[in-house]
């Protein structure tokens, strides 16, 4: 199979090419609608960089859910999974894709390649050099 030549690989983990970041804003400002609360920038400010369990304990605590960090969780991750197949890749981009095991195989579709491991990655498929 041929792949499009491509200059750089960056590794997608933090919403640079798919735009999670705003989902997850999405995701966590449906709970707080439910308790009439605001999922404001100074909340999420405050929980950026933090595993999601400090996150969800924090965002608990500062907007004062009536609800535990587990359960926030539990709620924000039922709503990620409905909104995250919505997000786009942005334009001219590629998707190399090592999917867990347990992703719905539906949502692998867009990918241009699939992989089980990054040992699997062969750079010069996308016109880029073969490692060392």
């Amino acid at each position: 199979m041929s792949y499009k030549p491509v200059t750089h690989v960056l590794f997608d983990m933090d919403g640079l090419l798919l735009d999670t970041e705003r989902l997850y804003t999405v995701a966590f400002q449906e709970v707080c609608d439910r308790f009439n609360k605001q999922y404001t920038w100074e909340v999420k400010s405050s929980v950026m960089g933090k595993k999601a369990l400090e996150a969800a304990r924090i965002i608990r605590d500062k907007i004062d859910l009536p609800m535990t960090p587990e359960e926030l969780l539990e709620e924000t991750r039922k709503i990620q999974e409905r909104l995250f197949p919505t997000a786009g890749l942005e334009a001219g981009m590629q998707v190399v894709m090592i999917p867990d095991d347990n992703l719905d195989r539906s949502l692998t579709q867009e990918a241009t390649l699939l992989l089980r491991s990054m040992e699997e990655f062969r750079p010069e498929l996308f016109g880029l050099p073969a490692y060392p």
